[in-house]
Order: structure tokens, then sequence, then C-alpha cells
């Protein structure tokens, strides 16, 4: 049940994904600051491939997201060993010779993502999954510091309305120290 909890926010900011990367941002460009932060478009990129109309949705929701990472740092909570396992586990980047959906998934996204960021597919995909599992890690422990640890998907399901609450009111106290560039 955990794991529904630990991804329903996560989960939230992925459905602001499109199918083709925007052309109008450089991967330079800075998309927002959020409390001294810099957010470029290539973090927000590095990701997901993003249509132009709905870049500033994925601004707002990587604002959102750095926050709640902030808090958690502020808090000093370690997730180095949770980041470590998640890489050890899901960080091997599949041989061609496998021929699974996922696998090809995983190579046809890595290889995308790669060529724009001038690396290679393998490199890609280990620094992906490593700052994948980080800000996931962080977040899932705000929260349930924050909130506790559901039992049931129901109850996960009811702390996706407190989590929202809770993100809006560290928007709220924070926003005089959160400039968004691409709105």
């Amino acid at each position: 049940m955990y794991k529904i909890f630990s991804c329903i926010f996560i989960i939230s900011v992925s459905f602001i994904v499109g199918c083709s990367d925007s052309t109008t941002y450089n991967n330079d460009d800075v998309a927002a600051v959020v409390r001294g932060e810099e957010i470029t478009v290539g973090d927000i990129r590095f990701f997901a491939e993003i249509q132009d109309e709905d870049f500033p949705k994925a601004v707002e929701a990587k604002v959102r997201e750095t926050i709640v990472i902030q808090e958690a740092k502020k808090m000093n909570i370690n997730v180095s060993d949770e980041v470590k396992k998640s890489v050890e586990h899901f960080g091997i980047y599949p041989p061609d010779d496998v021929d699974t959906e996922q696998a090809n998934k995983i190579r046809d996204f890595a290889e995308s993502q790669a060529e724009k960021f001038h690396m290679e597919p393998e490199e890609f995909h280990k620094k992906f999954i490593k700052r994948s599992a980080e800000r996931s890690a962080y977040q899932n422990a705000f929260f349930k510091e924050h909130l506790g640890k559901p039992d049931t998907h129901e109850e996960a399901e009811e702390m996706n309305e407190e989590i929202q609450l809770i993100v809006d009111g560290l928007m709220e106290k924070h926003e005089d120290e959160i400039e968004i560039l691409i709105n």
C-alpha cells in the first residue's frame, strides 16, 4: 500500500507530459526559481517529452515538486539508501538481446533522451533512474513524515487531497520566493 501512496504525487505530475518535445525553449533557459534554486527547461525535459502548450503546467508541477524536496532536505531526511537500492534494482540498462515490451520502451526512451542531452543511452538511463528515485524518495519521506503511512488503497487516495493541501500551503507560504518565468 505504501507504494501506492508514494506514487500518488509523482503520478499526478506525470499526467501533464505530452508526446513531443518543445521547440520554443532551450534546455538552458530558466523556467522558474524556487527559493534561489533555478529550474531549467532541461531539468524538466530530462524526465519527459513535453509539448509547447503543456510547458507551463510542467513548470508549475516542477516548482511544486521542488518546494517539497527543499522542505524534505531542510528536515535532514536521508534518502541515500533508498536511492542506492532503486539504482541497483532499476538502473540496469536492458541489453539489446532482451526483446520485451518493457525493455524496448526503456531503450527507446533512453535513446531519444540521451541524444537530446548528448549522452550515451546507458548513461542517461542510470542518471534518469537515480534522479527519479531521489526525487520520489524525498517526496515520499516528506509526506510520510506529515501524514503517516496509509494502510489501505482508500487511505492513500484520501491522502492525495491532503498532499495537495500541504503543497498548496507551501506554495502560498513561499510565494514571494517563487518566480515562474514560463507560464
